[in-house]
């Protein structure tokens, strides 16, 4: 009963993640369906920043309400292979919209739109892109940024560089991605011991399963508090929204200065 109800509890947090979502789609131009021989699917015509951001947040909600259902049935691993989807996609919302205004990030950010954008052929014989954007360039530049905002107010003691955090947690999702040994020997266990097939649940996975995800869907929430100031107007429709107003405020007091 308890396990159920911190669900809900964290159910509730993301369905106000997804009315962000709702108010940032109402402010663009529906997709248009193409068929041809290039393109099959929904597309935005013209898209800029703001289709990117929503593209982004789209995902990661949805990979929060899914690994809720897979937490409720104790998929620890398959749980931790979205967390390393949300990573991704927040990381990138927040990268698109840093306040670094250097003509160097201003480019790359640019560059990284375009060929996000282009990329829109899946035919069989398409050409198989390579990564749009290296990892370690996105950790660079949201680490420099946290560590300049943390020199400005004083937190300079024994602190880890924020890239290299970033780096950390990406990393430790990955290898669920890709069913490194002590990942894959984590679904051994019980008395007597078994694999453990068809979910963990009732078992003290189910703990941890809610910690990791209060802790993403606080990430989530500190990014949409990004994506929404760095859109005006989305800005403003949040703040007329009573209960998007009490989130908003709540998590810009918890991300403190800056």
């Amino acid at each position: 009963m308890l396990f159920d109800t911190a669900l809900s509890g964290l159910q509730a947090r993301v369905a106000i993640l997804e009315s962000v979502v709702e108010i940032l789609s109402g402010l663009l131009a529906p997709p248009k369906l193409f068929v041809s021989e290039v393109v099959r699917g929904f597309r935005y015509e013209n898209p800029d920043v703001r289709h990117f951001c929503l593209l982004k947040a789209v995902r990661a909600v949805s990979a929060l309400n899914a690994a809720i259902e897979l937490a409720r049935k104790g998929y620890t691993q398959e749980l931790a292979v979205l967390m390393r989807i949300v990573t991704e996609c927040t990381k990138r919302i927040e990268y698109v919209l840093d306040m670094d205004d250097t003509e160097e990030h201003r480019s790359n950010v640019k560059t990284y739109l375009r060929e996000f954008f282009e990329d829109i052929r899946r035919e069989p014989e398409a050409e198989i892109k390579g990564v749009l954007i290296r990892e370690e360039r996105v950790n660079e530049q949201l680490g420099k940024t946290l560590d300049g905002i943390s020199k400005r107010y004083g937190d300079t003691g024994e602190r880890v560089p924020a890239a290299q955090l970033f780096y950390r947690s990406s990393r430790a999702f990955s290898f669920y991605v890709h069913a490194r040994h002590p990942e894959a020997m984590d679904l051994y266990g019980g008395s007597p011991g078994r694999w453990h097939l068809r979910g963990m649940g009732q078992t003290p996975k189910d703990s941890e399963n809610l910690e990791i995800l209060d802790t993403f869907i606080t990430t989530a929430s500190t990014t949409f508090v990004i994506m929404v100031q760095g859109i005006p107007q989305l800005l403003e429709l949040v703040l007329r929204e009573p209960t998007l107003r009490q989130w908003y405020a709540e998590s810009v007091g918890r991300i403190g200065p800056g």
